[in-house]
């Protein structure tokens, strides 16, 4: 259900990347982490790239909290060497801490 929602907001707010990089950035974490919290960790994690690539160009302490929100959404995963190395990168990336 929740999935349904986010990917419907997430249709509605279709935006350029060029143009909203921000705002692109932050809803992809958020379309992500819902993902994960149903359970869909590749569609988490594929989105949660596709935030921080676009991300690691805005400096912006909100958008990083909605990629550190995802970050805490994977902890069920942590011992999963693709988790691992996506909050590597996305620490590095984004300079996360914690």
């Amino acid at each position: 259900m929740m999935v349904c929602q986010a990917l419907r907001w997430n249709a509605q707010a279709a935006m350029s990347p060029g143009d909203f990089t921000r705002s692109v950035g932050m809803r992809l974490a958020i379309v992500a982490t819902t993902h994960l919290q149903e359970q869909e960790l590749e569609q988490g994690l594929t989105l949660g790239h596709q935030a921080v690539g676009i991300l690691a160009h805005v400096e912006s302490t909100r958008a990083r909290g909605y990629v550190q929100d995802l970050v805490t959404a994977l902890a069920p995963w942590q011992q999963e060497t693709a988790v691992a190395d996506f909050v590597h990168h996305a620490r590095t990336e984004l300079a996360l801490t914690g």
